[in-house]
């Protein structure tokens, strides 16, 4: 009769994401020093920028869109087992274009062989830092230096999921796809 739709399951990582959003700005809410005018002007200073409307990379002015995780939502949870926070802490001003590529740094081993590494978790060597451009090598200074200032400050940007969290989350994703499914083959049966 009626087969799955693709389209719907092809949203969950959205789901996943938009719920540990909202879930870590609550968990974490109490946990993080509120991000203050003087938490922004050391931001500024470090990045080397006039104001939060301007991107870390280019230079150029950006719409307002609330910034660049540093430390992923989820992007970095399979490598580390923490989650990116969702607060002005975890927020660089950069430029939609340059926001999947700026924290990607390509290095080289001995052998020439070419290997990637997001600085928004991982450090370099200073083998692969010296194998970086010089503004490549300003920003992950830069970035570096703005992780110690929020450690400085009582401040983690990853933080585990607790396990209670992560169940709740898959039980009530599972629930709701099975309603989705179900109102989906409803609405085809209407149809026929």
């Amino acid at each position: 009769m009626s087969q799955h739709s693709n389209k719907i399951g092809s949203r969950l990582s959205t789901i996943r994401y938009e719920m540990t959003r909202d879930f870590m700005a609550h968990y974490t809410a109490n946990k993080i020093p509120e991000f203050t005018e003087e938490n922004e002007e050391m931001m500024l200073k470090i990045f080397q920028i006039p104001n939060m409307e301007t991107c870390i990379v280019t230079g150029e002015t950006i719409r307002k869109s609330g910034g660049d995780h540093l430390f992923e939502v989820r992007g970095y949870l399979r490598k580390t087992g923490k989650c990116g926070i969702e607060q002005k802490w975890n927020r660089l001003p950069v430029s939609t274009g340059q926001n999947v590529k700026y924290k990607k740094y390509k290095c080289h081993d001995k052998t020439g062989k070419e290997y990637k590494k997001n600085i928004g978790w991982e450090e370099l060597t200073e083998d692969e830092f010296n194998q970086q451009t010089d503004d490549m090598k300003e920003r992950y200074l830069q970035i570096r230096k703005w992780m110690k200032y929020c450690q400085s400050q009582g401040v983690s940007l990853g933080w585990e999921l607790p396990e209670e969290a992560v169940n709740e989350m898959e039980k009530s994703i599972s629930i709701a796809m099975k309603n989705l499914q179900k109102g989906l083959t409803r609405m085809k049966e209407l149809s026929d």
